[in-house]
């Protein structure tokens, strides 16, 4: 078979795949909410534990609410430290910078914390994100002896940012946590939620591309 042949199957194979997928998901949402339910906690899982930093996963947008949530988790979890990973290069936008460095002033006074106990990490939006993301991030708090971490992730997007760290985090010594923020939809029931609805799909087929590729074990499907 000629290249050009076998590039076809390739698509036809990933278009079968995709709509079989796709199709799955309608179906899921005919059913009722005992199901959906789990569906939304096998994407968003929740484990709490003492650790010695608060990783709050990489994001573009500066948000004020999951940045006051880190700082309660630090109390919450007896962390010393709590890790901001952005995907930007902050020279670009130097008034996200700014911001940020305002927000964490208001609430560090207010919670009692020192300024170097917040740390902010830039790291590229190189392809694949996630897993260049914890690869970098896991790679530095190593080098710093950390062992213990948690993890707060944004919604459905827990899953797979989890098993990108926790599979880096397993060959370092450093145990994940995973802690899932639902900041613009409720968590239940988020099958009533446009935004929910939305992650929830778009979510799926990212963590089943990311296994299908390889970034996470195929064993992230089944255990916790």
């Amino acid at each position: 078979m000629d290249r050009t042949g076998l590039l076809h199957r390739v698509g036809m194979k990933n278009k079968i795949f995709f709509s079989l997928l796709g199709l799955s998901l309608i179906l899921l949402f005919l059913f009722y909410s005992p199901i959906l339910e789990r569906a939304g906690g096998f994407l968003a899982p929740e484990e709490i534990g003492e650790v010695e930093v608060v990783i709050r996963e990489g994001s573009r947008a500066i948000d004020k609410d999951v940045l006051i949530v880190g700082l309660h988790l630090m109390a919450k979890v007896k962390a010393t430290r709590l890790v901001i990973v952005s995907h930007e290069n902050n020279s670009k936008f130097p008034f996200r910078r700014s911001k940020l460095e305002a927000l964490l002033s208001q609430e560090l006074a207010v919670l009692g914390y020192k300024d170097d106990q917040i740390q902010v990490l830039d790291v590229p939006s190189e392809h694949p994100i996630t897993l260049t993301e914890a690869n970098l991030v896991l790679s530095q708090l190593s080098k710093e002896g950390i062992k213990r971490v948690l993890l707060v992730c944004d919604g459905f997007h827990t899953r797979r940012s989890y098993w990108a760290y926790r599979q880096l985090g397993m060959a370092l010594g450093i145990k994940i946590f995973p802690y899932p923020y639902f900041n613009k939809y409720q968590k239940q029931p988020w099958w009533e939620h446009k935004r929910g609805i939305r992650s929830f799909i778009t979510e799926s087929v990212k963590f089943l591309y990311y296994i299908f590729k390889g970034y996470i074990p195929l064993k992230s499907l089944l255990d916790p």
